[in-house]
């Protein structure tokens, strides 16, 4: 799948994110629900990685960097629900 947008673009060396565990997780406990690759472990891609470890990035104090996010795009690209990642840390 092809990377667009800004998304594409890595969080700065040294940002402290909660990310990492997130997709971790993520890649083992979901599966794929539909198309080729149904009951296969879910694999995101690296536009999908970087804007999770944006949206759970963290300052020195612990504190959410980005208290709101949103991810546009165009249908078909295969936009995540980050909720079931989410809901198992907030």
């Amino acid at each position: 799948m092809a990377q667009t947008g800004n998304a594409a673009i890595p969080l700065p060396v040294g940002t402290k994110s909660l990310g990492p565990q997130i997709i971790k997780w993520a890649q083992r406990y979901i599966v794929q629900p539909d198309g080729k690759d149904a009951g296969h472990p879910w694999r995101f891609t690296r536009e999908q990685m970087n804007f999770i470890m944006r949206l759970y990035a963290l300052d020195d104090e612990g504190r959410w960097l980005y208290p709101t996010a949103s991810l546009r795009r165009s249908k078909g690209w295969g936009k995540l629900d980050p909720t079931p990642c989410g809901t198992v840390h907030h």
